[in-house]
């Protein structure tokens, strides 16, 4: 990295958009756990009034991402092992559901250009420690298959866990072997999507989160 500063995100209304540079920093370590968020520095920083820094920090707190602690001010929330855990339980029931869903709802072909994503160039990335080219592809088999469940409850309950959850995943796949056992796994997933195996996707979707979270119990030091 260059150390060079990113140009503020802009939404489509032209203002910057605060809540989500903010959560990519949260979800990137940027800012890690216990970190302060100061009103004052990043209404400067983003050239935007202070109500507009307490409205992004309202919604990163409904999200669980921060807690604004009375003469403390905002903090990056740290989980401890029981929430970290119980947040992999509820996905694996709810990721599960949407792997059967998008297995019986998407078109012939769907599953295509995922499965040639993760082939032999992602296998290539890993085996040179290029662990943000492996969790793009996880990002987009995820959208994907939220987006052929087409269940707009589960996809917006999915999102609000995704955000809890993220900064874990993230220093998952780094640790040792996770990320070529996980490889693994979700190829055998991409192959039941494409042939609308059901059963199967739902069964490989479980067996994902289930073996991410023995990770989490084995590592779980250094992870939090």
């Amino acid at each position: 990295m260059t150390g060079r500063k990113r140009r503020p995100r802009r939404r489509s209304n032209g203002g910057v958009d605060v809540f989500g540079i903010l959560r990519e920093r949260i979800s990137s370590h940027a800012l890690p756990p216990g970190s302060r968020l100061r009103e004052q520095d990043l209404a400067s920083e983003f050239d935007v009034s202070r109500a507009r820094i307490r409205e992004a920090f309202g919604a990163l707190e409904q999200r669980g991402l921060i807690e604004r602690i009375p003469n403390r001010g905002a903090v990056v929330v740290r989980l401890d092992p029981r929430q970290m855990f119980d947040l992999y339980d509820v996905r694996q029931v709810l990721e599960a559901y949407v792997a059967r869903l998008a297995a019986e709802r998407a078109p012939k072909g769907a599953w295509d250009e995922l499965a040639a994503r993760f082939g032999e160039p992602l296998e290539e990335a890993l085996a040179d420690g290029n662990f943000e080219a492996y969790l793009d592809c996880l990002e987009a088999l995820h959208a994907s298959m939220v987006a052929h469940a087409a269940n707009g409850i589960l996809a917006d309950m999915l999102d609000l866990i995704g955000d809890r959850t993220l900064v874990i995943s993230r220093r998952v796949v780094i640790l040792p072997g996770r990320a070529e056992i996980g490889l693994k796994m979700h190829r055998r997933l991409l192959a039941a999507l494409a042939r609308r195996d059901a059963d199967a996707a739902e069964a490989e979707m479980k067996q994902i989160l289930s073996s991410a979270r023995e990770y989490l119990e084995k590592y779980q030091n250094y992870v939090i």
